[in-house]
């Protein structure tokens, strides 16, 4: 253990290592320190579902569309189905950020209601 921290410390001293690493904002490191264990567990990466939107994103109440509310982002739903991607959160962000304000410029101009 003591040789893997030496190794370590020196690649934080010299800023470079075998992988590439570029930032050691903890070092140096003593063997001797406390540490804290924690066990990793595969979890639910996102939870389907959100806020209903409808193809404007347009947030949806049981009577349809509320005038005024918009939605984009990973708050919304529907998108992905059962599915969710690594990387489908810049689909949610970009195409219906994008989608939203255009509606809501729209609203804002009364040319939907």
């Amino acid at each position: 253990m003591q040789k893997t921290f030496d190794l370590y410390n020196d690649c934080a001293k010299a800023n470079k290592d075998p992988y590439n690493k570029k930032f050691f904002p903890n070092a140096p490191f003593n063997v001797n320190d406390e540490f804290h264990v924690a066990e990793v567990t595969p979890v639910i990466h996102y939870t389907m579902g959100g806020i209903k939107i409808n193809p404007e994103s347009q947030c949806c109440g049981k009577n349809g569309p509320i005038p005024g509310l918009y939605c984009a982002g990973e708050a919304m739903g529907e998108v992905h189905g059962k599915n969710r991607l690594g990387g489908n959160s810049l689909l949610d962000c970009v195409v219906f950020g994008r989608v939203a304000a255009r509606t809501a410029c729209k609203h804002l101009f009364n040319q939907i209601s």
